[in-house]
């Protein structure tokens, strides 16, 4: 299992396959280092081999339904005390957005945690991922392999195959992985 950065020039392993896990394409902002990060990834890959990654879809929308007061919910822990939590939201104007979480304990000590996400739409990975020379399947909903926005989890979920040096075409099967 690899952890750290794809861009070690040290880095000489070929991996069959990849699978970007915990919505790692989500933290990710800039289009810059989602792109490095495909080539990167491209670079690491067996010729015809799968990577998969998911994160969540943009057109489900449900960051932006996350509010101070609909995000609200109580925590009783096995003893006794009680958690409030809520979440903030900001959208940014670069398709990015702000998360702030906080959590407020029982003797009223208060921790918040945040993170700038950017939710990549369809459209967005496909071309991407096209332009580090992978070839892209069909998206799905889900990891039950729901059609792309009909996933009851807001998953986005995207198998790309590494393209033979030179070849353009996609690899077998791989435009099946979502029927």
């Amino acid at each position: 299992m690899l952890h750290g950065e794809f861009e070690d020039p040290r880095r000489v392993e070929v991996f069959d396959p990849a699978l970007l896990t915990s919505h790692v394409a989500q933290f990710l902002v800039r289009d810059e280092q989602w792109l490095s990060t495909l080539e990167a990834l491209r670079r690491s890959l067996v010729a015809g081999v799968r990577s998969v990654f998911g994160g969540r879809d943009p057109e489900d929308r449900r960051g932006e339904r996350r509010s101070p007061v609909g995000s609200r919910r109580t925590v009783i822990t096995d003893d006794g005390d009680q958690i409030d939590t809520w979440t903030e939201v900001n959208l940014l104007d670069d398709g990015a957005t702000d998360f702030r979480r906080h959590y407020v304990f029982t003797q009223g000590d208060e921790l918040t945690g945040s993170a700038t996400l950017r939710f990549h739409f369809e459209n967005e990975i496909r071309t991407t991922v096209e332009a580090a020379r992978l070839d892209v399947g069909r998206g799905c909903g889900g990891w039950p392999k729901e059609p792309v926005g009909t996933g009851e989890d807001g998953e986005l979920i995207v198998a790309a195959a590494a393209r033979p040096r030179g070849a353009w075409s996609v690899p077998a099967g791989l435009s099946a992985m979502c029927q």
